[in-house]
């Protein structure tokens, strides 16, 4: 069970990426002034659904092709928000699944810890140093969880003293890959926020998966959301009996599970190319993979750059161009997308002289309209018509824009 002062009360939503503490109810020895406690069963007043597919991975400078496991999660209360502010994710796949050698780098996964050689993916893993790294957000980096929209590491243990929670952290993906690519929803596919929410740690919105450059199996995968106090360790808290188990969820764990029927993977996503129209903006150049219902074109802008531009690219910036066609095309990169100013002026996408990425993931489910905000349903539709989430990303496209 967990508070109401935790949850409720507190008017906590992992909406798209950020906890938002609204009030928390005043704590003590139950005198009269102070408002009554009531105790949840998350179980109860939420829902988890839970979807896994094919992750196409595409590295070497897009010379090299992988083929690993892509999750898709969401838990969320009736409002569509995050059903949590804390909880221990665990998956378990079928028997013949093994966390063991990497598919992009064909040696031992690096990052595993005890899940090595195992069928599972446990707090552990997820909260390695080489899959998350510094937060701004808190004095300390948030560990991970199971929320509205995707695991990330955004967990309520690690919030600043102003009463806000941590923001949404993507993980460097492929996790046991050795790409570090960290998936942010920006501008103009996603709200662009304020410099007072930047200031605070705001990198994005949440794409939703999580692909795991581990060798897929057919079978039954299960994912078991545990919240306080349903562990069985202080140490690597997991949903009992034991790691090694299939547990049966008492109150206080939420579970599902999802099938992986077929092993057809989407076809490779080539390598996008940019076309700078030195305005800040610019053309990219992709071919979505048959069989993608969709993708999202991350351009991944690095802070600096020349001039009073660069002086208001204090952080990094993600912006997020998405299409529902499948094959080549020309997307255009808006001039001014970058971070608003103090005064709300805006200023170019990417700086003269600002290093840029760009990156790209296809789907064949509907992966940005199950997103936040613009999705507030319990349930959103995170499979597409094979039943399954598949994926394909792209390598990076480095550059400097003139």
């Amino acid at each position: 069970m967990i508070s109401h002062n935790r949850i409720v009360a507190a008017a906590a939503a992992l909406s798209g990426a950020a906890l938002l503490v609204a009030g928390l109810s005043a704590c003590g020895n139950g005198g009269a002034s102070e408002p009554p406690q009531t105790s949840y069963d998350p179980a109860a007043t939420s829902k988890v659904q839970f979807a896994v597919g094919i992750a196409t991975l595409s590295y070497n400078k897009g010379q090299s092709v992988a083929y690993g496991l892509n999750e898709v999660e969401t838990l969320r209360q009736r409002d569509g928000l995050s059903g949590t502010l804390y909880n221990v994710p665990m998956i378990i796949g079928p028997s013949k699944f093994a966390v063991l050698l990497s598919t992009e780098t064909g040696a031992q996964v690096q990052g595993a810890g005890n899940d090595t050689g195992t069928n599972h993916v446990t707090w552990g893993t997820l909260n390695n140093s080489l899959w998350i790294g510094p937060h701004r957000g808190g004095p300390k980096q948030s560990t991970s969880g199971a929320f509205g929209y995707g695991l990330c590491a955004c967990n309520s243990d690690s919030g600043p003293p102003n009463g806000i929670t941590p923001l949404y952290v993507s993980y460097n993906l492929p996790v046991y890959g050795d790409d570090d690519v960290s998936w942010y929803g920006g501008p103009p596919a996603f709200p662009q926020e304020g410099p007072s929410v930047i200031a605070l740690g705001w990198q994005g919105y949440s794409l939703g998966f999580t692909d795991f450059a581990v060798t897929p199996v057919l079978g039954t995968y299960h994912l078991y959301a545990a919240v306080p106090p349903a562990y069985d360790t202080p140490l690597n808290p997991t949903p009992s009996p034991n790691p090694n188990g299939s547990p049966t969820p008492p109150p206080g764990i939420l579970a599902a599970g999802a099938q992986l029927t077929s092993l057809r993977a989407l076809p490779q996503f080539a390598t996008p190319t940019f076309a700078p129209d030195h305005k800040g903006g610019g053309s990219i150049a992709v071919a979505v993979p048959a069989g993608a219902t969709e993708a999202m074109v991350v351009a991944y802008a690095v802070h600096g750059g020349k001039g009073l531009c660069g002086q208001a690219h204090v952080y990094d910036s993600y912006y997020t161009i998405v299409t529902h066609n499948a094959g080549a095309q020309k997307l255009a990169l808006a001039d001014n997308l970058g971070p608003l100013t103090q005064s709300g002026k805006k200023t170019p996408t990417i700086c003269d002289g600002e290093s840029y990425d760009i990156y790209a993931a296809a789907t064949d489910y509907p992966a940005y309209e199950a997103s936040y905000p613009n999705n507030l349903s319990q349930l959103p539709l995170i499979k597409g018509p094979n039943g399954q989430a598949d994926v394909s990303t792209s390598d990076k496209l480095f550059g400097l824009y003139p």
